[in-house]
């Protein structure tokens, strides 16, 4: 497709976004194929690179506000109707519970799932720490006679007790930034399929 048919399809796609943010993006893929186009490309290589108008108006609207994504979506409906209003009402003692309920069941699952990484992750740190505490206290025991044993033994134990700290803590950081991200990812991921179901999509 040319520039003209892109910009029209994504325009068509981005109808629930307000008048003036959709302007701007239009206004902003314009620029990019034209600058495309004055690299070499044709207007439809351009446009095939950026993408499917429908997928980059979907990544677009799931950047709004929630609030914004729902007044769109209504108001696009043509508004709500004397008897959808009757039924949401006279509904509300059935629907909303089954709403809470589904989305606390979602979010539990999510909540008990990162809970229990995190829960691993600070055992984890918790062995290591013990191992490095153990790595220091059995010399200090063995040279003040509190602890009686070969001593060969007990330094072999230490050393070995230091060097699985030392790796231990060496793998404790990329771990915790990995679960920081993972549950980040997860959040953000919820919050965005959420706000999936306001959105809006064309035929």
């Amino acid at each position: 497709m040319n520039r003209e048919e892109y910009l029209e399809k994504l325009r068509l796609a981005l109808a629930q976004m307000p008048a003036e943010e959709k302007e701007r993006q239009i206004a902003y893929y314009d620029e990019l194929i034209r600058d495309m186009c004055e690299d070499g490309m044709s207007e439809a290589e351009a446009a095939e690179k950026l993408g499917d108008p429908g997928k980059v108006a979907e990544e677009l609207l799931a950047a709004l506000p929630l609030g914004t994504l729902v007044k769109s979506r209504i108001k696009s409906a043509g508004g709500l109707s004397a008897l959808t209003i009757a039924l949401l009402v006279l509904g509300f003692p059935l629907w909303f519970p089954l709403l809470i309920a589904a989305f606390a069941v979602v979010f539990s699952l999510l909540f008990s799932l990162l809970v229990t990484l995190w829960s691993l992750a600070v055992s984890l740190a918790a062995v290591v720490v013990s191992l490095g505490v153990a790595a220091v206290a059995a010399p200090i025991g063995l040279l003040s006679g509190a602890i009686t044993g070969s001593p060969i033994v007990i330094i072999g134990a230490a050393l070995a007790a230091a060097g699985l700290c030392i790796l231990g803590a060496l793998g404790l950081p990329p771990l915790f930034r990995a679960l920081a991200k993972l549950s980040c990812t997860a959040c953000r991921g919820l919050w965005r399929g959420i706000k999936t179901i306001f959105i809006k999509k064309e035929n």
